[in-house]
């Protein structure tokens, strides 16, 4: 039903999951550095307007109001993670975006999921960051297109500000994502140039941004600690940056960035193996080359997923050893070049070349300076993975532009509906034991506390592999921390038990 140009099935679809985005948000709990930002701690750190802290500004007065209000917190959640899903399908241009973007990330692996998503300071570094930044691509996503609507060539004076401003928003919440737009901003520019012949005033306010947004958050004096590596936590190519890229990508990055995401790989190979069969039908010819390339990037495709998905399921919490590591590593290398090179060539002949490329370098790029910096998590990468979507729905429209569907689009929306509604269910029961025992722990503690006792046993919370650092423990600087958030005195012990003591 349409009225005025108003789709309410796309409203009531959206609304759903807002709320339903709303309703996880809510119960998830305020742990680790979130104790700290919505203590006196963070005032502090504003009053001084984080010097020899951090660079991250917008991220910071983000994560300072969200740990101060749940309602806040779970709003925002719900805009963002809702918003991301909207944008990709205004990217797509297709209705079944909504559903797979949805799926994938209902499939985010656990760690990204804990440190990005439940954790609030995660949150309000990582997938504000991406979402803002998605803002941008959508705007300048035309560029791509065969046939570009010739008006939005035209030079706009009255975007110029908003866009500026974005540019600096983007480039002052974490610092990968700022490197990413600085060299998005230009590189937009210059395609621009070179394919309309044209410098538009609005692309260039928005690289000024960025250039000034970078600017401002590495002026930041904990940069230079950081950079000459004294800063005592973080580093930047200790040792040298070929050792520290190799650290970073055997230790971190060849799991949390590519290995990890089980359900995105088996997807994109799935869509892999549906454009070769397609391909070999139409393209007959034994000396094809194109062809064999295709085969052969499959062939590594598929086994690397197979291996990946017995090693997540069978070593996914056993330390491996170091020859298994290099194993993977190198395999990870070789698979990531396969698919590239897949989806190239697929492209070139069946859909958008540039749009295809502009997502994989994309992905690569965002991820790029993690190499030469330490330490990094598991949060570094729902970036990455949000754009990794973004590459797998250029590859799923190749399919729906150019194939006839072999199963009909209205079981797999259902499909998609079911997988992502028992996801949800799934999540939200997690979250809701959280929830509950969360609440009931700090009630504990305050009655303990009301009764005049100085040491008290505290228990864990369920399913703590879902939660970044939740319990705090005697001597721990979490336990500090978890006091001030919470008003409870500081000559209070805390000790963490998973069962109290008879």
């Amino acid at each position: 039903m349409n009225i005025k140009g108003i789709n309410f099935k796309d409203i009531v679809k959206y609304a759903i999951c807002f709320v339903m985005m709303f309703a996880l948000s809510w119960m998830f709990p305020y742990t680790g550095d979130d104790w700290a930002w919505g203590s006196q701690i963070g005032v502090d750190r504003l009053h001084t307007w984080f010097d020899n802290y951090s660079g991250r500004y917008i991220g910071n007065l983000i994560v300072l109001a969200l740990t101060r209000s749940n309602l806040l917190k779970s709003l925002a959640m719900g805009t963002a993670i809702t918003g991301s899903i909207f944008l990709l399908e205004r990217l797509i241009k297709g209705k079944w975006s909504f559903y797979v973007s949805i799926v994938l990330l209902i499939c985010l692996p656990k760690a990204v999921l804990r440190q990005a998503v439940v954790w609030t300071a995660g949150f309000s570094n990582y997938v504000t960051s991406i979402f803002f930044t998605m803002i941008y691509i959508a705007y300048i996503y035309w560029i791509f297109d065969e046939k570009p609507d010739r008006n939005k060539l035209r030079q706009r004076i009255l975007p110029c500000i908003p866009l500026f401003a974005l540019g600096m928003i983007n480039t002052l919440i974490v610092e990968n994502v700022t490197l990413y737009n600085m060299v998005l901003g230009i590189a937009v520019i210059i395609y621009v140039l070179f394919r309309y012949r044209k410098v538009l005033i609005q692309q260039v306010c928005y690289f000024a941004g960025t250039i000034c947004g970078t600017v401002y958050m590495f002026s930041n004096s904990v940069y230079h600690s950081i950079s000459t590596n004294s800063d005592g936590y973080r580093s930047v190519a200790k040792g040298g940056i070929i050792v520290q890229a190799l650290k970073n990508y055997f230790d971190v990055i060849y799991k949390e960035y590519f290995m990890n995401n089980i359900a995105l790989n088996l997807f994109i190979l799935g869509l892999c193996y549906i454009i070769y069969i397609n391909y070999k039908r139409e393209n007959t010819e034994s000396k094809n080359i194109s062809g064999k390339v295709l085969a052969v990037c499959l062939g590594i495709l598929t086994c690397y997923d197979a291996w990946s998905f017995f090693s997540y399921i069978g070593l996914g919490t056993v330390t491996k050893q170091n020859i298994l590591i290099g194993i993977e590593g190198t395999a990870t290398a070789i698979a990531g070049i396969s698919l590239i090179v897949f989806a190239l060539i697929a492209a070139v002949h069946y859909t958008n070349f540039w749009r295809v490329l502009f997502a994989a370098c994309s992905v690569l790029c965002v991820a790029a300076p993690l190499f030469a910096v330490n330490p990094i998590g598991s949060r570094c990468f729902f970036p990455s993975y949000v754009l990794f979507i973004l590459f797998a729905e250029e590859l799923c429209r190749v399919v729906a532009d150019n194939f006839t569907m072999i199963v009909d689009a209205e079981i797999i929306k259902r499909v998609a509906v079911t997988a992502a509604g028992v996801g949800m269910v799934f999540y939200l029961c997690i979250f809701a034991s959280v929830y509950r025992a969360d609440h009931q722990r700090l009630s504990y503690i305050k009655e303990k506390v009301a009764a005049g006792e100085k040491k008290i046993e505290i228990l864990h919370l369920p399913y703590e592999s879902y939660i970044w650092t939740p319990t705090p423990n005697k001597g721990e600087i979490w336990e500090e921390r978890y006091k001030l958030f919470y008003d409870i005195p500081q000559n209070i012990t805390l000790k963490s038990v998973w069962e109290y003591s008879k």
